[in-house]
């Protein structure tokens, strides 16, 4: 229940449940519209639509630099996993591989989403980073051992080379 003094002070904001009659819940007062309302409406500028086009342009140079952000991580993952043959290696080798696969697989879904005639040179930008990412990975399992590169991968009575020398911290240690 409101007091008397509140009643007195007159705040129009203020509103009693307990005066209103049960009858009178469901009419609608007279307020004024909010403040920024506007009763009269315009069409939409034409110039609007100029800056669609600018925002397909932007979204499509979105879609296409996504492989090229995920460059840094992959190049920490690879630090991070090192060149050993186990089971965490050689999964997250895999993973390198597949995601780049599949989106290049899937480049015309990526893009189908965008209409407009300018998406040439972001198709192009978005291939050539997933390829940057497929040889990345090439890399990893080059330097795990897993690519054959030497002829005696290859030919089995072809002896594998021997290091004449191996060289740690800046000595040479001859063998």
């Amino acid at each position: 229940m409101v007091s008397k003094t509140e009643k007195s002070t007159g705040l129009k904001w203020k509103v009693d449940f307990n005066t209103r009659p049960k009858n009178q819940w469901n009419v609608i007062p007279n307020l004024s519209n909010p403040v920024g309302y506007c009763d009269d409406f315009e069409r939409v500028p034409d110039h609007e639509q100029e800056d669609n086009e600018h925002l397909i342009v932007k979204r499509s140079w979105d879609i296409a630099l996504v492989p090229m952000k995920q460059v840094p991580m992959n190049l920490f993952l690879m630090w991070m996993i090192g060149n050993t043959l186990s089971l965490f290696p050689i999964i997250m080798t895999i993973m390198m591989f597949k995601s780049p696969l599949s989106s290049l697989f899937s480049y015309k879904v990526t893009f189908q989403k965008l209409e407009g005639r300018h998406h040439i040179l972001q198709k192009i930008v978005f291939i050539l980073s997933n390829f940057v990412l497929i040889g990345m990975a090439l890399y990893k399992c080059s330097a795990m051992g897993l690519l054959p590169t030497h002829p005696s991968d290859w030919i089995a009575f072809e002896v594998p080379k021997t290091r004449m020398e191996y060289a740690t911290g800046g000595s040479v240690l001859s063998v």
